[in-house]
């Protein structure tokens, strides 16, 4: 079985706004253009047309793409359990109906994987299978479909459940084949960027290195076969692996994947020639190096990210009003995200990255206790040896950090652990005097836009 090695996806991560219906167009420019060999169509919290799959289709089959066999349409279908239902049993028909069509023009099949994004339970999994099921039986009966060979992909976006991501993989699939599904290789989607809003992005970075390792064992012992996605953007905050900076470091601290996505980002607002190096990089071959890492380290940075981020959620949700959205998403207040309490509470993680940058501070630097946690207890080498990225991406957040700002809208208690986590890191700013002369006095979306432009995405 092909499995594809770039995954270009809708991310409104980018400055640059590209509509519902210039998506269609975006996917074909995806492979011609950037090479990926996979477009997902996003329904999670956004307002895609249903018909985008088949059109997308129609496209790709009109200019000779290898549609179903080196270029496939993977749709992002809302959680049934967390958004509409409506909308998600549209989005799964909408899937269907594009393999009907890819079958009856082409003899081939479009979508061969259907992500489920927010994959906590087994329960989900099993529903959704089940309702694919269904609508396939029903298109068959109407003649409109031969086929119902899709592969749901579970989106693992949580910091604890990819620490245990190996029971939690094999529990699906068993459940798969309770469900009529005999699966032998499933391809595992680990996300970041929400872990990282719910758990800040050390303990996100040290889950997804784990769970890597985890999916690797799984893989060693040979009864199942397990394809990583790795979902990361352009900030350090998000994965990093789309920054032309940064992408060395970042693609090998998470080696182990078989598919990186392509997001928005590094495709409009960097240099084409920066693009191409990401792909490089992105497609180099890499094989899961081992890490150990104490859960309590997980433990520890997502509580005292809490306690640093959450007395600021306000701050966060006035300057979010700035913020561009440049996808046809849902609003975030239908949408959200929480930190603490279970309820949405501040922006998407796009939305709050960008927050967090036009308030002075890198949403990375919100770790700032637990690193002097880490180095007060004498473990963090250790930390740093499972996270070799994590002082690159320190150094190149600090071009991006205003403490002044930052003093006035957050307050000193933030400004002074920053400062003293770089001091432990060895970090020494070096803010990009362009930038911040520009932050210093930003209220605007246009200043949004133009900070955007000069770190080379949104957030």
């Amino acid at each position: 079985m092909y499995i594809p090695l770039l995954m270009c996806t809708q991310h409104p991560d980018s400055t640059v706004r590209i509509t519902a219906q210039e998506e269609v167009d975006e996917a074909v420019v995806s492979h011609l253009a950037y090479g990926c060999d996979e477009y997902m169509v996003d329904y999670e919290g956004k307002a895609t047309p249903y018909s985008q799959p088949r059109d997308v289709v129609a496209k790709a089959l009109s200019l000779g793409l290898p549609l179903g066999e080196r270029f496939f349409i993977t749709p992002r279908i809302p959680n049934p359990r967390l958004e509409d239902f409506g909308r998600s049993m549209l989005a799964l028909e909408a899937s269907l109906l594009a393999n009907a069509y890819s079958r009856k023009e082409a003899g081939v099949d479009a979508v061969k994987w259907i992500i489920l994004p927010m994959t906590e339970d087994v329960d989900t999994m099993a529903f959704v299978y089940k309702a694919i099921s269904l609508k396939a039986k029903t298109l068959a009966e109407l003649e409109a479909l031969k086929t119902e060979n899709i592969s749901l992909v579970p989106l693992v976006e949580d910091a604890v459940r990819q620490l245990h991501i190996d029971k939690f993989v094999r529990a699906l699939f068993r459940i798969t084949a309770q469900s009529g599904y005999v699966l032998e290789e499933m391809r595992v989607f680990l996300g970041i960027s929400d872990s990282a809003v719910r758990h800040g992005h050390v303990a996100s970075a040290l889950a997804v290195r784990r769970a890597l390792a985890l999916l690797d064992e799984i893989n060693r012992d040979g009864e199942y076969k397990v394809w990583p996605i790795i979902g990361m953007g352009s900030p350090p905050f998000r994965g990093g692996v789309n920054n032309p900076r940064l992408v060395e470091a970042e693609a090998t601290q998470y080696g182990g994947y078989k598919t990186a996505t392509i997001q928005s980002a590094v495709r409009y607002d960097v240099s084409y020639k920066d693009f191409v190096r990401v792909r490089e990089v992105l497609t180099t071959p890499r094989g899961p190096g081992g890490v150990e890492i104490d859960p309590e380290w997980v433990e520890q940075a997502s509580k005292l990210y809490k306690e640093a981020a959450a007395p600021h959620v306000e701050k966060v949700v006035q300057y979010a009003s700035v913020i561009p959205s440049t996808r046809d998403r849902v609003s975030w207040k239908q949408y959200g995200r929480s930190i603490t309490d279970g309820k949405p509470s501040v922006p998407r993680a796009i939305v709050y990255t960008a927050t967090w940058y036009f308030m002075g501070l890198p949403p990375t630097f919100l770790d700032y206790s637990f690193i002097k946690w880490a180095y007060e207890r004498g473990v963090l080498d250790q930390v740093l040896r499972a996270l070799p990225a994590l002082k690159a991406e320190w150094e190149y957040d600090s071009a991006y950090y205003s403490p002044t700002r930052a003093m006035k809208i957050l307050g000193e208690k933030v400004v002074k652990g920053v400062e003293e986590a770089m001091d432990i890191l060895g970090v020494a700013p070096r803010g990009d005097g362009a930038y911040l002369k520009l932050l210093e006095n930003a209220d605007s979306e246009p200043h949004v836009v133009a900070l955007s432009r000069m770190r080379g995405f949104l957030g």
